[in-house]
């Protein structure tokens, strides 16, 4: 009995254990369906801020990025006007030392004054610094009396070339006049003797051509069966016309008209046949003859053509000879004229470089506006070459910036950019792409990029050297069209949407066409009006304060929500 109640305990004790354990499923399936269908809504609804925006009119732009520094450009105001050819070597060996100090007096120009000093900003035409007026009339007299002798000698040498060439090109003109009579000559030898041979060759093949027609009109079956039924007829008349009855008239007569036909028929027939074979004979008789003259003509011709050759070689040879007399001799001359004519260039062009950097008062002036680095000239300095006197900078207002090997293609010279400097970032200048390197900015770099040179349009007054620009190549654009955050479109049912805020503040969804996109907003074709405020739906991130306040804007998260349910269906609080 005892045995029976314990192995009932232990029964009952696993029969609780399992309901325990099925009741336990059941309070985890009802959970699970509990946070499912109301917890996790709930906090889903929570966990979203609506921000306002605008719409917006306006130019998008698609293009590729890059970064890139402003760079100013230096330059330098030099003395580099080279005196070497106005003056002579040996004119520094003179044992007349007044004479050596007048000498040094004409090679250098002296500074009388200067106007400016370093990290001075200059404006072109600004004066910078003069020069003594004894200095500049010293080497401008010198450089204009070098080029005075100069032209003088470039004057006698140029009658001494057209005279030369006259002389030269007597001879030449001599010379090939020969040679085209002796190309003449050779021609018309050549000429004869062909046409010799060719006519000799005609009558051959004539005579040939002859001796082959009559042989094949002997073979022909039709002409030797036409011999064979005369000589048949003459044979049968001639019987026939010998056996007829002299007392017989009329049979006679007849018979010997019969005979006489076929006698004149078989004649006529046979004399043919004679032709044939006459012009045979007669034309190979002929063809030998006409052969051997064919051998003499072909003999002479390599004569004949051989002393025409020989004529004609020994008249291009002296043809070339004087070819190359003539040509060196105008080389020859040539080349002093031309070395002549490059002094006097030379002396020309110096006295320009000394006019445009002396002037007419001696007073050199800023080529252009910049800010002075360095004067490096002072009062009494005698200016020697390649000296440098100021450096400057300009305002290039030009960025470099590198662009990687994926991009480079999609650039190109004149394209139009847009730049964006860090200092001013509400801000938006246009540019120009002035030039693109071919060669790869670094060989050693990870990633390849090409050096393209920017130059920034309009006013650039605010900008300084090396600030940094993000700078956009436009590849695509589109001017004057309304646009959204790119966030604030979604797609429902198959159709491009936005949140639009109604007149009462609530949030109504509208169907709108889309079109060109920057990547960051996009282009609404139709579906809203310029001043319209959209909401972009943000999940909002734990203590943000941010969308907290943004979204009171829109009349709370859970009220939007409730408001976007019947804005889906067209009937949105108003």
């Amino acid at each position: 009995m005892k045995q029976k109640i314990l192995e009932r305990l232990r029964c009952d004790k696993k029969f609780r254990k399992k309901m325990i354990f099925f009741a336990g499923i059941l309070l985890l399936l009802l959970l699970a369906c509990l946070y499912t269908l109301v917890i996790r809504p709930a906090r889903s609804r929570e966990n979203y801020v609506y921000k306002e925006e605008a719409v917006n009119r306006g130019d998008l732009v698609l293009g590729i990025m890059e970064s890139g520094s402003l760079s100013f450009t230096e330059k330098e105001v030099a003395y580099d006007l080279d005196l070497s050819l106005i003056y002579d070597d040996d004119e520094s060996d003179s044992d007349d030392d007044e004479e050596d100090d007048e000498e040094d007096a004409d090679k250098y120009l002296e500074i009388s004054q200067v106007y400016v000093v370093s990290g001075q900003q200059v404006e072109e035409g600004d004066a910078l610094f003069s020069l003594t007026e004894s200095s500049v009339a010293a080497v401008r007299r010198k450089i204009s009396a070098a080029l005075a002798e100069a032209e003088i000698s470039l004057s006698t040498v140029q009658t001494e070339y057209e005279t030369s060439l006259i002389s030269a090109k007597s001879t030449y003109d001599s010379s090939v006049k020969k040679g085209n009579r002796a190309s003449e000559e050779y021609q018309a030898a050549t000429s004869q003797g062909s046409a010799r041979i060719t006519g000799i060759e005609g009558e051959i093949e004539l005579l040939t051509l002859e001796i082959t027609q009559a042989q094949e009109a002997l073979a022909d079956e039709d002409f030797l069966e036409a011999i064979s039924e005369a000589q048949t007829a003459y044979t049968s008349a001639k019987n026939k016309y010998e056996d007829t009855d002299v007392h017989n008239t009329t049979a006679y007569i007849s018979n010997l008209n019969a005979y006489e036909q076929a006698s004149e028929t078989l004649d006529q027939l046979l004399t043919q046949k004679e032709t044939y074979e006459n012009t045979i004979t007669d034309n190979q008789s002929e063809i030998e003859k006409k052969q051997k003259e064919l051998q003499s003509a072909q003999t002479d011709r390599v004569l004949n053509d051989q002393q025409a050759k020989n004529d004609y070689n020994s008249a291009v040879l002296s043809g070339e000879l004087a070819q190359d007399i003539y040509d060196y001799s105008t080389e020859s001359l040539q080349d002093t004229v031309t070395q002549a004519q490059s002094t006097c260039d030379e002396l020309q062009q110096l006295l320009d470089d000394f006019d445009a950097f002396a002037g007419e008062d001696g007073t050199v002036y800023a080529p252009e506006d910049g800010l002075l680095i360095s004067v490096n000239c002072e009062e009494e300095d005698e200016l020697t070459a390649e000296s440098t006197l100021i450096s400057y900078t300009t305002r290039d207002d030009t960025v470099s910036i590198d662009v990687s090997e994926e991009d480079i293609a999609s650039i190109s010279v004149g394209s139009s950019v847009e730049l964006v400097f860090t200092a001013y970032p509400e801000e938006t200048y246009e540019g120009t792409v002035l030039s693109i390197t071919t060669t790869a900015a670094s060989d050693y770099a990870a990633t390849i990029s090409y050096p393209v040179l920017i130059r920034v349009e309009g006013d650039t007054g605010k900008l300084y050297g090396g600030m940094t620009a993000d700078v956009t190549f436009v590849t695509d654009s589109v001017e004057d069209v309304l646009y959204v955050s790119r966030k604030a479109v979604f797609e429902e049912d198959g159709k491009i949407c936005v949140y639009r805020k109604t007149e009462s503040g609530g949030m109504e969804t509208v169907e709108v066409e889309t079109g060109f996109t920057d990547m960051s907003h996009v282009e609404i074709k139709s579906g809203l009006s310029e001043g319209d405020t959209v909401y972009l739906k943000s999940l909002m991130t734990a203590g943000s304060e941010e969308f907290t306040g943004k979204e009171e804007t829109a009349g709370g998260r859970e009220s939007m929500e409730d408001q976007n349910a019947g804005g889906k269906g067209g009937t949105g609080k108003e």
